[in-house]
Formats: C-alpha cells, sequence, structure tokens
C-alpha cells in the first residue's frame, strides 16, 4: 500500500510588516510576497492589520443570502428583476450559462464617483442596493466596515507588488486611489457544477478564470479554491483562521507590461453549499490602464470605464443596455 501524497497548497507569508516602518522586515515581508506569488500564482496572507475581524465580517455580510424571496427580490439587479432601476449593484442570481455557478452581491463604493461622460457610464457608477430590513441590526455597516479594511489591505499589498516589479509606486498609486472596487459575497449550492468540465476531468463550481480587478483578496468558508502557478500546477487555498488568498487581476497584468501575470483560479465543486467573500481592487473609472512605463497623455480610450463599457458590451446579458464605446463616441 502507497502513501497518497498531500496536495500542493500555495504559501502563507505573515505581512504585519509591510504596513510597520522601513527596515529588514519589512523588505523581507516584500520580498516573500513577490515570491510566492511568483512561484505558485497567490499566496495566503496573515498578520495584516485587524485580521482577527475578518472571518467574522465575513460571515456577517454572507447573512445576505438568508434574507426572505420578497427582500432579496427588491435587490436584485434589473437583469433578473425588470421592476428594479440598478443593472450593476446588488443581487445577481445564478444562471446555468454563467462560468461561475453561484449567487452573488456586489456592493460598491459608499460614495461613488462618475467616470468619462460616455453613455452607459452612469451604469458603473450606481450606488448600492441595500436591504430592508437588514439580516441583523448593524448589518449594513459591517459590511461597510469589511470594505473599507480589504481596501486598506489590498491597496498596500498592490504597491507592494509594484515595487518588487520594478515600477514607481507613485504612478500605481495614481491608478488605484480612486473608488471604484467592488466587494462581492458569493453562494454556491450544494453540488453547483459549471456547464463545461475543467482540464484533466475535474468538476468545477467556477471555471478557470483570470478576475478583471488589479488585485483580489478571496475568503472561503470552506476548501475549494485553487490557483493556478506558472507550472500550470492547480495549488488549494487552504482555509485558515483569518486568513485571504491574493490573486493578481488582469488590470494589474496590463499595467505592468506582463511583468506581474495575472493569477487563474477556478472552484471545485463539493458535495454541500459554498460561500466565500471577494474584494476586488479597481482602478477609478477615469483611471488610464494603460502601461504604467507609458509616458505619454492619455485619452479617454485609455480609461477603466472605456474598457468596462467594451467589456459589458460583449456580454450576452448587457445587450440592449451598453453599448461599445467605440460605436457610441
Amino acid at each position: 500500500m502507497t502513501d497518497t501524497p498531500a496536495p500542493e497548497i500555495v504559501e502563507s507569508v505573515d505581512i504585519s510588516a509591510l504596513f510597520g516602518p522601513d527596515g529588514a522586515a519589512r523588505d523581507a515581508c516584500v520580498a516573500a510576497l513577490w515570491d510566492g506569488l511568483r512561484r505558485t500564482g497567490a499566496v495566503v496572507v496573515t498578520g495584516y492589520p485587524d485580521a482577527d475581524k475578518v472571518d467574522a465580517r465575513a460571515r456577517v455580510g454572507l447573512k445576505v443570502f438568508d434574507l426572505p424571496e420578497d427582500t432579496r427580490r427588491a435587490i436584485t439587479t434589473r437583469h433578473m428583476a425588470p421592476e428594479n432601476r440598478f443593472y450593476y449593484r446588488g443581487l445577481w442570481p445564478r444562471s446555468p450559462e454563467r462560468l461561475l455557478q453561484n449567487d452573488f452581491y456586489d456592493v460598491g463604493p459608499e460614495r461613488p464617483a462618475p467616470g468619462p461622460d460616455l453613455p452607459g457610464m452612469e451604469i458603473l457608477s450606481e450606488p448600492t442596493p441595500w436591504p430592508d430590513p437588514e439580516p441583523e441590526p448593524g448589518w449594513r455597516a459591517t459590511v461597510r466596515a469589511h470594505y473599507a479594511h480589504l481596501n486598506r489591505v489590498a491597496q498596500a499589498m498592490i504597491l507592494s507588488i509594484g515595487r518588487s516589479a520594478g515600477f514607481d509606486e507613485a504612478t500605481i498609486r495614481a491608478r488605484f486611489e480612486g473608488d471604484h472596487s467592488t466587494l462581492r459575497f458569493l453562494s454556491y449550492p450544494e453540488g453547483a457544477a459549471a456547464a463545461d468540465p475543467a482540464a484533466g476531468g475535474a468538476v468545477v463550481s467556477a471555471g478557470r478564470h483570470t478576475d478583471a480587478s488589479g488585485l483580489s483578496l478571496l475568503w472561503q468558508a470552506a476548501p475549494g479554491l485553487q490557483a493556478e502557478g506558472p507550472d500550470g500546477v492547480f495549488r488549494d487555498i487552504p482555509v485558515r483562521e483569518n486568513a485571504i488568498s491574493v490573486h493578481v487581476g488582469d488590470v494589474m497584468t496590463r499595467l505592468t507590461d506582463g511583468a506581474v501575470p495575472a493569477t487563474p483560479h477556478r472552484v471545485l465543486s463539493r458535495p454541500g453549499p459554498r460561500h466565500s467573500v471577494g474584494f476586488f481592487l479597481e482602478p477609478a473609472l477615469t483611471a488610464p490602464v494603460t502601461p504604467a512605463s507609458h509616458g505619454q497623455a492619455t485619452g479617454v480610450r485609455e480609461t477603466y470605464g472605456w474598457q468596462l463599457l467594451q467589456t459589458f458590451a460583449a456580454r450576452a446579458q448587457w445587450k440592449g443596455v451598453i453599448a461599445d464605446p467605440d460605436d457610441t463616441a
């Protein structure tokens, strides 16, 4: 009888020194974060400020899925609830054709900033629809605190990663200091499976993909999340107390001219229901998404808002709602 090899997992990094003074400890933390991302495509981070609040806040936020059906309907996007006026933020029920087989509820910034003057841009700067009544007293305040906390952590990490890749900190900061990021609560029903099986025969509830963000912070209540490293190996993201995993998004890859590759990841299907939370650090709608080394003046076509309009215009569920900006400019 032979022992079954233990599954490979991504590395864990204590990033407490990232929030401390300059010095050897901070330099070692920056190097560990960079090396872990380069080796396995993702890392699990611990030790950041107020980390002891992450599990509790995530579980409070996820109570949005326990609301009665009529309250859930009132915060569902217009795609599925035509009587509502909002399209972008809010609750998105699962649909069979999607690569990710989950319900999700999107929370945006408290005071959304406008984007470039383009048709459809007002949709991308919608306020978040909040459930009334709340799942429990103080729920909205807890969700807002969670958004602010994860935004602080993500901002510190993207500056660290940008510096490690050889880019000027001020340039990276300018792309992400605007407020357009997304906090997402996700619920996978028991046995949820995407229509297309994964390579190697794995059954997945979220197919292999990269995120469109600059950086993604992912929290999970149960195992299933895997990240693909540069070597093509999928590694498990372990579930650890008050820990989150870090994944590079497409925007950061574009800003660094490919020096920081986006992290492909997927979610394995599991027997029971699965809940998770993602924070997606995004540029402001008016921020350019050209490479950080690009020294020339940029126009509206280089903004993150223009990119989002193009992305959504190509998706079936946005037909008739958002037009390709190339067709309306």
